[in-house]
């Protein structure tokens, strides 16, 4: 029978768990005296002071082992803690060994008590949260980076909205009305042999279908003379799966020429939206710029789910520089199509009005707040987030339709759309 009673039970088990915190928890934990020196250490702790045995820290202070700059607050705060016997809790603290190493640990310390109740020294738990403040200043630089970027990005942007006020203050229309047709006139040249090959090959594929026939018929006497050649148009014509591709091929190639006539009629609008051989002031159908402009910018309406509808009335001749008038119209339609949100949808509409025409463009988009329809057609006034929008298309198209000796104005209320109307007179003043 055991001489061990419960007492001497618990006893040991206290004992052995303090041993396995002391040899096992990462944490550094410490017991010092009255005067802040070392009484016992845990192996991570002494670990940290690189000493092989936790004994060797005993009787020694902070002192022996941090530099003045953490030393000097760690005694005066455990002399706090023994004096009030109120508890240090988790304070960050930057570590300087003598060796020179920097590390930071989250500390706790407090007062460590006799039986009696009386105050002997203090004891300590500290994580080492060097990989965390690590971390918080590569977070802190990377804002500060990002912070750069984003001062940069501004700039960028104002020096981009500055290029753009030029570009309209030095008249260079003309040179994006060039630049359009010269592109527009490099399509055309490739897009037409394309589309003559694509022709010629859909009629020489009707060729060698009949051809392929005849094979077909002399199929038999193939198999009978020359049964390796027949074993391998076999393997070729599974291969390549002859009797999917032959029926298809006409619908491929009819598919090839519809998509080129659609290539073909978008150049044919961006020549149109450019009005290069009328760029200069001249009388014209307005109604005729107005489709190619909205047959450019249908794609952007489709990818929000907006539908784009025109409703052109006949119009006489007028007398106005039409690329520009385009631009307007590219402006507006732009505008109403972000306005709006998915199922929405953006009219335009025009009319003649005795000596004037009148362009509307209509959306069922968000509205304006009565408080700033005064300030949309001053240069660099938006709406839109930063890298949406410079503010300059209703400037910009405000000064052209002014300089046309019209007008702009603007009808609109929160939450039920806009209307922009545009009234240009038929003769120039």
């Amino acid at each position: 029978m055991s001489d061990q009673g419960p007492s001497s039970t618990a006893e040991h088990l206290e004992a052995v768990l303090l041993h396995t915190l002391f040899e096992h928890h990462p944490d550094r934990i410490y017991f010092k005296d009255e005067q802040s020196r070392f009484i016992h250490i845990s192996h991570a702790q002494a670990t940290s002071f690189g000493l092989s045995d936790p004994r060797q820290a005993v009787g020694k202070s902070d002192f022996d082992f941090f530099d003045e700059s953490h030393a000097r607050p760690a005694f005066e705060d455990e002399q706090e803690v023994m004096r009030t016997g109120v508890p240090l809790v988790g304070k960050v603290e930057q570590l300087t060994y003598k060796d020179g190493r920097v590390r930071w640990s989250f500390t706790t310390k407090a007062a460590f008590r006799d039986g009696q109740g009386r105050v002997i020294g203090t004891f300590g738990v500290s994580r080492d949260i060097t990989a965390i403040m690590v971390a918080e200043q590569q977070l802190v630089e990377k804002n500060h980076l990002l912070e750069e970027a984003v001062r940069a990005k501004d700039e960028a942007m104002r020096a981009l909205t500055d290029a753009q006020v030029r570009l309209v203050e030095s008249e260079k229309l003309a040179s994006l009305g060039l630049l359009v047709a010269g592109v527009a006139h490099e399509i055309n040249n490739p897009l037409a042999f394309v589309s003559n090959n694509v022709a010629v090959l859909q009629r020489d594929v009707a060729a060698l279908r009949e051809l392929l026939d005849l094979y077909a018929e002399a199929r038999p006497l193939i198999d009978a003379h020359a049964p390796v050649l027949a074993g391998r148009i076999n393997d070729l014509t599974v291969r390549v799966d002859l009797g999917y591709v032959m029926p298809h091929l006409d619908e491929l190639l009819t598919r090839s020429r519809h998509g080129l006539k659609r290539i073909q009629h978008i150049v044919e609008g961006l020549r149109e939206f450019a009005r290069l051989d009328t760029s200069d002031l001249g009388e014209v159908d307005l109604n005729a710029g107005i489709r190619s402009t909205a047959d450019i910018i249908r794609g952007r309406a489709t990818a929000k789910g907006v539908r784009l509808d025109l409703d052109l009335a006949p119009l006489g001749p007028v007398s106005c520089y039409p690329a520009k008038i385009n631009q307007v119209v590219m402006h507006l339609v732009t505008n109403a199509i972000d306005a709006c949100e998915a199922d929405g949808v953006v009219t335009v509409r025009t009319a003649q009005d005795g000596g004037a025409v009148l362009i509307e463009v209509t959306d069922t988009g968000c509205g304006i707040d009565p408080a700033i329809q005064q300030r949309i057609f001053d240069p660099f006034f938006t709406t839109k987030p930063p890298g949406h929008g410079t503010g300059l298309g209703l400037s910009v198209s405000h000064g052209i339709v002014a300089d046309h000796g019209g007008t702009i104005a603007v009808r609109s209320s929160p939450g039920q759309g806009s209307t922009f109307t545009v009234r240009l007179p038929t003769a120039r003043r």
